[in-house]
């Protein structure tokens, strides 16, 4: 046979499986030495081999691979002129692994290919013979990467060598080694398998900021795999309203709060992913509450305004308010009403991008002032009289000057008397007293009379304002002849015989009923009004 065929062959063993690893193929690949004799056919005149040899093989697919081996031998020509000879075959074989047991540990090896059996030191011009090579073997592995072969080959030569032209030879060869696995174990091939990364893991990036996350990816002992031969590389985000992501890695920052960025991608049909949390923080904000203090009389209402914003003039929502003392001062919504005297803090408070805030203000609610009053008493008014005695007008001037240093002020003419005489009599004589109070009051103004006169109200309440109880038995009803009253009883009943003259407040009107204890307790003098 040609040379050049012999060295194409050769080369196409050494190629094979480089070439199928670059396809994605030889997940296992192996070397091996061994042992072996070989009964050469008797019509090519040499003794019988034995040799020592290596193999190379590969994974293609599945239970397929290649293998391909060389040995070395001598031998000796049995005719004259009896040369030396080297033998040394070299075979590229398609190779199918059959296990034969669950844990493939022990698997039949069958195989088919090409052999170039070389003669080297042969006197005749041909040194080469091509032929067909068939393989059957058992294999059996350890549990890591060492195994041993048991082989069985017969190569058939259907070339002339020593013989005719027609002439074919078969040699037949047994042989025994060890193998180990460069890739894979003895009995599997390292299963595939990637992953993907990003980096960092997880970052903060400003709001309105880039910020490029990495992107690799690598297989299980750590090869790194390029991103171009990663398929469908895409990412995405949680939250976009959070933070946007390319299928780079770019993160963009939008608003405050935290997403998840995660890439995926495939290999070999494998798909990976991998996450990145992405925290956004929160921006400055402010709280305002206007204004800072404010004062109103009980009764009444004051306005509060609130408003939290943040760096970029959003408006932050509700405000939550608060009073420090609710019987002074309530608040709902900004609107604070005044419940009682005093003074009192109230606040606004907001939490926002996870923070909180208050401000406060000073309310004073400022109580009603005690109403001015004056009685005219037992000694102002006889006993069963209306008339007011001359020592009553002192009394009335104070009232008069008072109302003409104060435009707004209107006063209430009130008519009381004791307990004795029926009812009636009783309500019709404290009506008299005070319609008698009045007319006095309007002769004491002289010619302010007439500006004075609607600023008067006059009522009467009899003997329902007792202000004593003391004198006759409260068991015993009054006698109904006011005549046969005793002396003592009548003293011990003058401070009930008045006609009381009170301040009418603003947006008040005369008095339905009798006056209460606090009234009278904190009431002022005519004179101290301003």
């Amino acid at each position: 046979m040609n040379k050049k065929l012999v060295g194409f062959t050769l080369l196409a063993t050494i190629a094979a499986v480089p070439t199928a690893h670059a396809q994605g193929l030889g997940e296992k690949i192996e070397i091996g030495a061994f042992g072996q004799f070989t009964k050469l056919d008797d019509k090519i005149k040499m003794d019988n081999v034995t040799a020592i040899g290596g193999l190379f093989g590969a994974s293609v697919y599945k239970w397929f691979g290649v293998q391909g081996d060389v040995q070395l031998g001598k031998t000796k020509v049995t005719r004259a002129p009896f040369e030396d000879i080297t033998y040394r075959p070299a075979r590229i074989l398609g190779t199918f692994t059959l296990p034969l047991t669950p844990s493939k540990q022990a698997a039949l090896v069958l195989g088919a290919g090409y052999v170039n059996s070389i003669y080297a030191g042969r006197a005749t011009p041909n040194e080469y013979e091509d032929g067909f090579s068939v393989l059957a073997g058992l294999k059996l592995c350890s549990s890591g990467k060492w195994g041993a072969r048991i082989d069985g080959i017969m190569d058939r030569n259907p070339s002339p060598n020593e013989q005719d032209v027609t002439g074919t030879s078969a040699n037949l060869g047994l042989r025994a080694g060890v193998t180990y696995a460069l890739r894979g174990g003895c009995a599997t091939a390292d299963k595939f398998d990637w992953s993907l990364k990003i980096d960092p893991a997880s970052a903060t990036v400003n709001r309105g900021s880039e910020r490029q996350f990495a992107l690799s990816a690598a297989d299980a002992k750590g090869k790194i795999i390029p991103l171009k031969n990663v398929k469908d590389l895409a990412c995405s985000t949680s939250d976009a309203a959070i933070a946007t992501v390319d299928n780079t890695g770019k993160v963009r920052a939008v608003k405050y709060g935290t997403a998840t960025i995660t890439c995926t991608g495939t290999q070999r049909k494998l798909q990976r992913s991998a996450t990145a949390t992405v925290t956004v923080p929160p921006p400055a904000w402010t709280l305002t509450l206007t204004p800072k203090s404010g004062s109103t009389d009980v009764g009444k209402t004051l306005s509060f305004s609130a408003k939290a914003v943040d760096a970029d003039n959003m408006d932050l929502g509700a405000i939550t308010w608060s009073t420090a003392n609710a019987s002074i001062a309530s608040v709902a919504n900004g609107t604070v009403t005044c419940n009682a005297g005093g003074t009192t803090t109230i606040t606004a408070s907001k939490s926002a991008y996870g923070s909180s805030k208050s401000e406060t203000a000073s309310v004073e609610c400022i109580a009603p002032k005690p109403p001015a009053s004056v009685a005219l008493d037992r000694t102002l008014f006889d006993f069963d009289k209306a008339i007011v005695l001359k020592a009553g007008n002192d009394t009335l001037l104070v009232v008069i000057e008072a109302m003409k240093r104060i435009p707004t002020l209107r006063i209430s003419v009130e008519g009381h008397t004791d307990r004795y005489g029926s009812e009636a009599y009783n309500s019709t004589l404290a009506k008299r007293r005070a319609e008698e109070v009045t007319k006095q009051l309007l002769k004491l103004a002289g010619k302010d009379a007439a500006s004075l006169k609607d600023r008067i109200v006059t009522s009467s309440f009899g003997e329902q304002c007792l202000v004593t109880t003391a004198g006759a038995d409260e068991s015993e009803p009054p006698p109904p002849n006011r005549g046969r009253i005793a002396k003592a009883d009548k003293a011990a009943q003058g401070d009930n015989r008045r006609v009381e003259i009170w301040q009418l407040l603003e947006g008040k009107g005369a008095p339905t009923g009798c006056r209460p204890a606090d009234d009278r307790q904190n009431r002022v003098s005519f004179k101290d009004l301003k």
